[in-house]
């Protein structure tokens, strides 16, 4: 599909019009090439017209109408440059270069022609051509500095780096060395490997320069990497006493310690950057990222990251990504209340970062702060009205907090918004089978966690809950035990799905295998736990162990989990369910 856009004006070269004046899209007939009157007529209508529709937007209308214009007149370089144009535009580099070559063959001296075939030249990565022309246009144009530079492009891009430099020098003599020629002659000196050369070219730059830190920086850096350590020390000392309060001079002075594997010096001259304002907070925070990575293979790097978080948030107390770096680090060091203190800070001066926002929500549930999760999801959810995390974070503090019909409506908003997010829907799913059991809506709560197992079927977490809560109410207790001992296939060290098992088994009446379940989970760290204490109690009982029954009974009050009946049960010795 062609695409609107709008071309240069062609220029005209004659002898008696000088070669900067603009003409208009009625050109005249090129030199060399006569037509009858009613040819020339024909050519600038057509040509007119070809410019209305190009002016348009009508790409295809005004190429059809450029081609009949050529029809006319095959030479005309009006009609061949704007052909070209439309074709370079399009990216259609072979028919380009024909119609701008034909253009600058016809009118060598039309500075517009001889700039679209060197750009046809350069697409086509006819490097050597495309700085032939330059060379022809600085012969015209010798005062266009920018003609020198594109020059000594093309003759990097065609690999020809003598032919380059020999540019830059050709440019600083006739327009003076400025900076931008300067480290462009030394970046391709470099290149070269002609590091004495860059060296002389580096000292020539300061001497032009004598304030500028970073070219002392450059020359540094060339010492370095040439082995030079010296020499490239006693240009950051100087460096220091030219520029004491550079922070960028530190970091400089950093690299070079680091390249010395001199850890104390390197970090100290990091932490003086730092502690500068004046090195702006994206560049802190970028050093700070590859100090991420660093301090995960070399954990010893740690605490002189969370240093520099510290320094950070000193300096640039109002700026959200500090907090928000800072709060990063102190997460993964599970340092998880000041984490959240630093995120709750960046949300004070901008509340817009969701990813902020889900950090907090997941932090307060890792807490298990629940009111602090019911305060934060309601705010994300009203600024991030159709995201559904915040949704369903709310619910979840909601179910926590006993507030299950509140939850309920919650989580079914959250179900309306979830995308292609199969983990987010189960979890959904699950919270809202633990509210609707809660709430002794059965019916639903089943359907809830049915539909979140068709999700992720081997979730062992799910399939614990459900299978626990069909077995409480003694319902479809063949699938109860089916979900269960799938749990316990998949993990087969967890004491609390073994329990959940042995329960199901219990309320099946299969009292050696339910015995069974519930000691290998007490074997296996339930020594301790109420319920599963309490559990074993009945299920002995229930075997004609009374006195057993009630020494477990006794241990599962002492947890202080018992159940409602445990005081009876111990009290008149009997089975109370």
């Amino acid at each position: 599909m062609l695409i609107f856009f709008s071309c240069k004006n062609s220029k005209n070269t004659s002898s008696n019009t000088n070669s900067s004046n603009q003409v208009s899209s009625n050109s005249s007939v090129p030199k060399g090439k006569k037509l009858t009157e009613e040819d020339q007529i024909k050519f600038k209508t057509c040509f007119i017209n070809a410019c209305r529709q190009k002016a348009l937007g009508n790409i295809e209308l005004a190429e059809e109408q450029f081609k009949e214009s050529l029809k006319i007149d095959p030479t005309a370089p009006s009609a061949q440059y704007e052909l070209g144009c439309i074709y370079r535009f399009n990216g259609l580099y072979d028919d380009a270069l024909k119609y701008a070559k034909g253009a600058a063959t016809t009118e060598p001296k039309n500075e517009w022609y001889m700039l679209l075939y060197i750009e046809c030249l350069h697409n086509k990565k006819m490097y050597n051509e495309a700085a032939s022309a330059y060379e022809k246009l600085i012969q015209q144009f010798p005062n266009k500095s920018d003609y020198y530079r594109e020059l000594a492009k093309e003759y990097v891009y065609a690999e020809n780096y003598q032919k380059a430099i020999k540019t830059y020098d050709n440019m600083g003599q006739k327009f003076g060395k400025t900076a931008e020629v300067y480290l462009a002659k030394i970046k391709l000196l470099r290149q070269l490997k002609k590091n004495a050369d860059a060296e002389n070219e580096l000292k020539k730059l300061i001497e032009e320069y004598p304030t500028e830190s970073n070219y002392y920086t450059y020359l540094a850096e060339l010492y370095q990497e040439s082995g030079q350590k010296e020499k490239a020390m006693a240009v950051y000392e100087k460096l220091l006493k030219i520029d004491p309060k550079n922070p960028y001079v530190h970091l400089a002075l950093a690299d070079y310690y680091r390249s010395q594997t001199n850890d104390s010096a390197f970090l100290r001259e990091v932490k003086i950057a730092f502690k500068n304002p004046d090195l702006e907070v994206d560049q802190k925070v970028k050093i700070l990222i590859s100090f991420y990575t660093l301090s995960d293979q070399y954990p010893e790097y740690k605490k002189d990251a969370l240093e520099l978080c510290e320094i950070l948030v000193a300096v640039h107390p109002d700026e959200a990504k500090a907090h928000t770096t800072y709060g990063s680090f102190l997460e993964r060091e599970k340092k998880l209340k000041e984490a959240r203190d630093q995120f709750a800070e960046a949300l004070k001066t901008d509340k817009s970062n969701f990813a902020v926002w889900t950090s907090v929500m997941k932090i307060d549930g890792l807490l298990r702060d629940n009111t602090a999760l019911e305060i934060h999801s309601k705010e994300a959810a009203d600024l991030f009205p159709s995201q559904p995390l915040p949704l369903y974070y709310g619910g979840f503090a909601k179910i926590q907090l006993k507030k299950q019909k509140e939850a309920i409506d919650l989580l079914l908003e959250a179900k309306e918004y979830v995308i292609e997010n199969n983990a987010l829907l189960t979890q959904i799913f699950t919270s809202l089978g633990d509210a609707y059991n809660y709430l002794k809506e059965y019916e639903k709560s089943d359907k809830a966690f049915e539909d979140a197992l068709k999700l992720d079927p081997d979730n062992t977490y799910i399939l614990n809950n459900y299978s626990y809560y069909l077995s409480l109410r003694k319902a479809k207790l063949d699938r109860a035990e089916k979900f269960s001992s799938h749990a316990n296939e998949l993990d087969k060290k967890n004491p609390q799905y073994m329990d959940t098992y042995a329960w199901i088994l219990y309320q099946q009446n299969k009292l050696p295998e339910a015995r069974e379940w519930i000691e290998k989970a007490l074997k296996t760290g339930a020594d301790r736990n109420g319920v599963v204490l309490e559990h074993y109690g009945d299920i002995l009982f229930k075997m004609n162990e009374p006195e057993k029954a009630l020494e477990y009974w006794k241990k599962a009050k002492d947890t202080g989990r018992g159940s409602e009946n445990i005081d009876k049960k111990i009290a008149e010795k009997k089975l109370y369910e």
